[in-house]
């Protein structure tokens, strides 16, 4: 408990950042050895300055006022069930550990065990998704927690939060879902997420390298993506446009040296432009289906054999033949993502009204499309 308070304590230290804090208790062998030693001896650390040791062991004077706020820290945790996992723990997860700038302490509400988070996927994308992104969040989500690999996102609005529930509906998953958050563990954010985010206490994680009831900063929310890519094999990317936050969570896992995939979206969509930019730079997978993403991570799950044989690897529908209209009809749609008027469909198909009609309801019959309210209609993904 003592080296749990002394490592808090080194986190309080304004300026000190992940990466530095590692490297000192990886040279003084714990947070307490670090503030019996000399100044030139942590002056010694890459990227900490002579000025920067004293103002460390100066800050140590006031350790002895810590005590209090200590006391409060863990009685808050045992109260709101938070498991508290500094770097050196067992319990930390492995792959997370791995990475360049692992937090020191993390924060884990739910029912952790570190077998569930050893063969982990992140899924990441826009805030504003298209109802193609919705239905690809959820079919990557569900095929793969099928197959026994838990889903990692970052709870936000969006492709976040369609991983999530898609994870926790799925009466065939043999494995959980996570969230990343970008505050304390016990803060709900966004508010809107207040029921998601009971059930995934219940059943899933929460995870937080930021302390108990810290609140959301816009900062925090961009250094929170390298630990979605640090505890996932990789990263799938479902719609996000080139100036996207789930850009930088692929970029963090190419730095880590972790897979990153990509889901294609329409050339002429904002919405997919950085996605296909990843694909298209050699930067990510294109992936289609859970096939791909196993494909990718053979041999490197911890106990889990996967193959399409065994059931477990669930094909993307395939869109079935169509006929010489019904190419026509469909070509319409890879203009638009979202739905459209059959006058609209008429007149860029070139057929009249009412053989787009007739087109569009043997479609539907065949599960193509879907009519929708006021002559508009839409690609189906189921």
């Amino acid at each position: 408990m003592n080296e749990l308070k002394h490592l808090l304590f080194l986190t309080q230290i304004e300026g000190l950042g992940a990466v530095r804090t590692k490297r000192l208790i990886d040279k003084f062998g714990s947070a307490e050895n670090v503030f019996s030693a000399e100044p030139a001896e942590i002056a010694e650390i890459e990227n900490i300055s002579g000025k920067s040791a004293l103002a460390i062991l100066e800050a140590y004077s006031r350790f002895n006022d810590f005590d209090s706020v200590f006391d409060e820290f863990i009685a808050k945790a045992e109260k709101l069930h938070i498991s508290i996992l500094p770097l050196s723990s067992p319990d930390y997860p492995d792959l997370l550990k791995r990475i360049y700038d692992p937090p020191v302490i993390l924060y884990i509400r739910g029912n952790y065990s570190p077998e569930k988070l050893a063969n982990s996927i992140g899924i990441v994308g826009t805030r504003k998704p298209t109802d193609y992104g919705k239905k690809m969040s959820e079919r990557f989500a569900e095929e793969l927690s099928s197959a026994g690999i838990a889903v990692i996102s970052g709870f936000a609005r969006g492709v976040d939060t369609h991983a999530h529930k898609a994870v926790l509906k799925n009466t065939k998953a043999a494995a959980i879902t996570a969230a990343v958050f970008g505050c304390g563990v016990d803060m709900i954010y966004p508010p809107e997420n207040k029921s998601l985010y009971d059930e995934m206490l219940e059943k899933g994680l929460l995870i937080s390298e930021y302390e108990i009831s810290a609140f959301p900063d816009a900062v925090n929310f961009p250094k929170r993506n390298r630990i979605i890519s640090g505890l996932s094999f990789g990263t799938i990317v479902i719609e996000s446009d080139v100036d996207g936050g789930a850009l930088i969570t692929a970029r963090t896992a190419l730095d880590q040296s972790r897979e990153v995939f990509a889901v294609p979206g329409y050339i002429t969509s904002k919405v997919s432009s950085g996605t296909n930019a990843l694909i298209k730079n050699g930067q990510a997978k294109l992936v289609e289906n859970l096939d791909d993403i196993l494909v990718e991570l053979t041999g490197k799950l911890n106990g889990l054999k996967l193959n399409s044989a065994n059931g477990n690897s669930i094909k993307v529908n395939e869109i079935p033949e169509l006929n010489g209209n019904e190419k026509l009809v469909y070509d319409t749609f890879l203009m638009n993502l979202e739905p459209i008027h059959i006058d609209f469909i008429s007149e860029k198909s070139g057929l009249n009204i009412s053989d787009s009609l007739v087109t569009l309801l043997n479609m539907e019959f065949k599960g193509i499309v879907e009519q929708l309210p006021g002559k508009r209609f839409k690609i189906s993904y189921q």
